[in-house]
């Protein structure tokens, strides 16, 4: 829908503002959650996410009629009932991209250790950093997204996130150093989201709330078969080899990507401006 509510240039920028709600809120929800948790009780922290979804209810409703009618005034048919076999593609480089992340993700507790000052935790200190970086980058992404287009900045992100995940996993207990790679890590963990999905709005036509539910599912799937892997390296061969896992599954999303990714972007490159959707 936030698509929808902006020209198609600024697309990328449509997609950063709905990922920025996921971001901030691990910099802003998570620490306020916690501390009701602590303050009055754990339950009245699920009653604060009731108000909370209740009062974006409340702002959200009044702009549905005027998203729906602007969606079918610019939705196009598809012309087969076959989606193009390059979106499949794309959902892969998705699962496995999001799987090298949570098999590291899914354990910083066991391997980030320490304090970072008196009376401060290395982990909680890092996931900070992290969350705080996560919403810096997804800022920076839309507009990267839209100045040098899905495939550059999809590139660019997985492949520093493969070696910051290195980096963590080897500098776990550093104290500012950790904190530091954790921050760096944050601002590209997402960057992966946006190009995606920008890439497969151009594909999907009108089919296009169909293909992101597809795009988020294997997202959460991406997430269970990590945080399962990961598991199992951890119990089997211990926490370095979480490196070694997300490394060998990223490499396979690198290389769906830069299979399917750039296919996608020569063929735009090529198509005239009025037959593409983007």
């Amino acid at each position: 829908m936030a698509t929808e509510l902006l020209p198609p240039a600024r697309k990328g920028l449509a997609l950063s503002l709905v990922f920025g709600g996921m971001t901030v809120s691990q910099v802003a929800g998570v620490p306020a959650t916690s501390w009701i948790a602590d303050a009055i009780g754990w339950r009245f922290a699920f009653g604060f996410v009731i108000i909370a979804g209740l009062l974006a209810l409340l702002m959200f409703a009044p702009m549905m009629s005027d998203v729906s009618t602007m969606a079918q005034e610019r939705r196009n048919p598809p012309a087969s009932k076959d989606f193009p076999k390059v979106i499949f593609g794309i959902l892969s480089v998705t699962l496995f991209v999001v799987a090298s992340e949570f098999v590291v993700y899914s354990y910083v507790s066991v391997f980030i250790t320490g304090s970072l000052l008196t009376g401060v935790p290395l982990l909680s200190a890092a996931l900070f950093a992290y969350g705080f970086g996560a919403a810096m980058g997804n800022v920076a992404c839309g507009f990267l997204t839209d100045r040098f287009g899905p495939y550059n900045v999809l590139i660019a992100a997985v492949g520093a996130q493969l070696m910051l995940l290195v980096g963590l996993i080897s500098f776990g207990h550093h104290g500012a150093l950790t904190v530091l790679i954790a921050f760096f890590w944050g601002n590209v963990s997402y960057m992966y989201l946006v190009p995606i999905q920008h890439r497969l709005l151009a594909l999907a036509g009108g089919r296009s709330e169909l293909v992101l539910a597809m795009n988020s599912s294997t997202t959460f799937a991406g997430i269970a078969i990590g945080a399962f892997l990961g598991g199992i390296l951890v119990e089997t061969s211990g926490v370095t080899s979480l490196a070694v896992g997300s490394i060998l599954i990223g490499l396979v999303g690198y290389g769906l990507a830069v299979a399917f990714m750039r296919d996608v972007a020569r063929a735009e490159a090529a198509t005239p401006a009025s037959l593409t959707f983007d």
